[in-house]
């Protein structure tokens, strides 16, 4: 049988030193973690980032011990991990359509999202009474979903959060392995899962309502937050060579005009428009008269390119306009769940006229019920 645990010879070293490579069965170490927790011990695990040390939410003590262990300021929120994304909304009840996107794109991954807001009646209330100054010094909410295997499996088997701590390596950089933590006095058992995915520690955001700030940039940078900060927009045809990419290009330049700024500052404003097909090749180029019709109202389909719709485009959406009654159908018979924020462009539940093979004058036509479908749309959901 493989070597799975070991004790140092250093009393104050970590007790079990467990190397996940070594074992014959990794469930093993999932179920000694779990026990460790569950009885109030201190567990050094590796997240996606870097290598943490980690308590119940439900153990006052093991909680101060990382909290000590971490040399934590007074004033610093500790960072508890969730099981998964919908978690969210029993933490933060109040939540913010910034924070509901941020946390369903970001998570599983590498982010730390700090809310001071919308926190009242939350599950951080149910938390014993010796946790809560602990974990919340300053009443802000810290939460991770985070995405490595082995962790979301221990969370999995937990009936409460865990508290983490990030592990700095000696010279301060982030533990990126699980070496560092033979250093840890005192520390219960270690799970040596070997180098962490990122090699960085998470990022840290604060949200505050409907806005954010990038505390600590980490894994993921600013640009990347910035981008999943906004509103997707998406709107879909059959090829995404006529209608759809018609209607992206109109709706970048309306909401240019309404929120008095470039189509190249629409992201910095929180509005990402994209379009896709139901049929689509990828990289056909936008019909010739789109590409014109397009031009004569000050806007450019000149570099679109063709885009299949995809799964992950869908779901990363957070308003979908179909063109017609069966884009919409083919749609929500693929993926159900995505009725609430589907769609069809025409308020009045007509379709968008395919004008493939048209003259320019009929694209022309179909560029303005588009503009004006569009406008009404926006002043019914207040952009």
């Amino acid at each position: 049988m493989s070597q799975t645990s070991s004790t140092p010879s250093n009393a104050d070293s970590p007790r079990q030193w467990l190397d996940l490579a070594s074992m014959d069965d990794p469930r093993d170490a999932i179920h000694r973690a779990v026990a460790c927790l569950a009885q109030g011990g201190i567990v050094g695990l590796a997240t996606e980032s870097v290598y943490c040390l980690a308590a119940s939410a439900l153990s006052p003590q093991g909680v101060a011990r990382v909290r000590e262990l971490r040399g934590l300021p007074p004033d610093r929120p500790m960072t508890l991990l969730l099981k998964g994304p919908e978690e969210v909304a029993d933490w933060v009840p109040e939540i913010s359509k910034l924070g509901l996107r941020l946390a369903s794109r970001l998570w599983p991954g590498p982010a730390t999202l700090i809310f001071s807001s919308g926190i009242r009646d939350g599950l951080s209330d149910r938390l014993p009474p010796d946790v809560k100054p602990l974990i919340f010094p300053q009443g802000l909410v810290a939460l991770r979903c985070p995405a490595h295997p082995f962790l979301r499996e221990v969370l999995r088997l937990l009936p409460a959060p865990l508290v983490i701590g990030m592990h700095r390596a000696a010279d301060q950089t982030p533990a990126v392995t699980a070496e560092p933590l033979r250093d840890v006095l005192n520390l219960d058992m270690v799970i040596d899962t070997g180098p962490t995915q990122y090699r960085n520690f998470a990022s840290i955001i604060n949200i505050d309502d409907d806005r954010w700030s990038l505390q600590r940039e980490g894994a993921i940078d600013h640009e990347s937050v910035r981008r999943m900060s906004g509103l997707i927009l998406l709107f879909i045809c059959t090829g995404n060579t006529c209608r759809s990419p018609m209607a992206e290009a109109i709706c970048k330049l309306i909401l240019s005009q309404r929120f008095s700024c470039s189509i190249d500052q629409l992201e910095e404003r929180g509005f990402v428009v994209l379009s896709a097909g139901v049929a689509a090749t990828n990289g056909a180029p936008a019909a010739g008269h789109a590409v014109e019709v397009l031009h004569e109202m000050g806007g450019s389909l000149e570099h679109h390119r063709s885009r299949k719709l995809t799964l992950n485009l869908v779901r990363q959406a957070d308003c979908i306009f179909a063109m017609t009654g069966d884009h919409l159908e083919t749609l929500l018979d693929a993926v159900p769940e995505v009725e609430p924020k589907a769609l069809l462009l025409d308020p009045d539940g007509g379709d968008v006229v395919d004008p493939i093979g048209s003259d320019h004058e009929t694209y022309r036509e179909t560029a303005g019920a588009i503009e004006l479908f569009l406008n009404r749309r926006f002043d019914e959901l207040g952009i």
